[in-house]
């Protein structure tokens, strides 16, 4: 059965709900959060503290905005099965019936990308960088490293890529769409990874290009699986049709 046509109205007005379930979701999620702001500093500190022995703070109040920052950080995380189901319920009337069967999958499928992304960067991809950075000391530069600077550069990474992690998700569901096909995808994979050194720049949060190197090679990685995916749906097509 074909879903309803919304008018313009009525598509404001679905936003607004998608919206506002997403945002009490995440304040739930973040007023938990900061309950435990402490435990989960102590375990973002995980990958400093195997460089250096103490991070400090600079004014009264940082101690207090890092634990409002942890706590918006979880937030994020805690909330994240949530947004993603309310993205893709949003964009659902405009897929057909047989398009629609495939959502509750692709709210998975967001949910488990963005957080496996979350877990490569903070278990592998952050440590690589921060002993990359920090071995820049020497005996007359020692590292004095802010506890907002350092969270800063942490959840910048950790968000980067469970963001990009989404990158497969996207490109193939813009190619089942029929937005793109797969011959174009093939066609400019040397253009679309050069986009992707540029994405990774504007995305980490420092001017490093360690770190962006640590984002853009995985992002490639990320992009051959989309081109792949892509000649799949191509070839499933293909073969429906005989």
């Amino acid at each position: 059965m074909e879903a309803k046509s919304l008018t313009f109205f009525e598509h404001l007005e679905e936003l607004r709900r998608r919206l506002l379930i997403s945002l009490i979701a995440f304040s739930v999620a973040a007023g938990v959060g900061y309950l435990y702001s402490d435990k989960a500093l102590r375990f973002l500190m995980r990958p400093i503290t195997a460089h250096i022995n103490e991070i400090y703070f600079f004014s009264p109040a940082e101690a207090f905005l890092v634990k409002v920052k942890v706590a918006l950080f979880l937030g994020v995380i805690g909330a994240s099965p949530v947004i993603a189901s309310q993205l893709w319920l949003f964009v659902s009337p405009a897929l057909r019936p047989v398009e629609r069967k495939a959502i509750w999958p692709l709210i998975i499928l967001t949910t488990v990308l963005f957080l496996t992304g979350v877990c490569v960067s903070f278990f592998a991809v952050s440590p690589m960088a921060l002993n990359f950075l920090v071995g820049m000391q020497n005996e007359f530069l020692k590292p004095m490293i802010s506890i907002t600077e350092y969270l800063n550069f942490l959840t910048g990474m950790l968000l980067a890529f469970g963001v990009a992690f989404n990158l497969p998700v996207v490109i193939m569901g813009l190619v089942f769409a029929g937005i793109l096909n797969a011959k174009t995808v093939n066609q400019y994979q040397r253009h679309v990874i050069v986009l992707i050194f540029v994405a990774a720049a504007i995305l980490t949060p420092g001017p490093d290009i360690a770190s962006q190197l640590f984002l853009a090679l995985p992002l490639v990685a990320l992009f051959e699986l989309s081109v792949l995916g892509a000649l799949l749906i191509a070839w499933m097509r293909r073969k429906d049709k005989k």
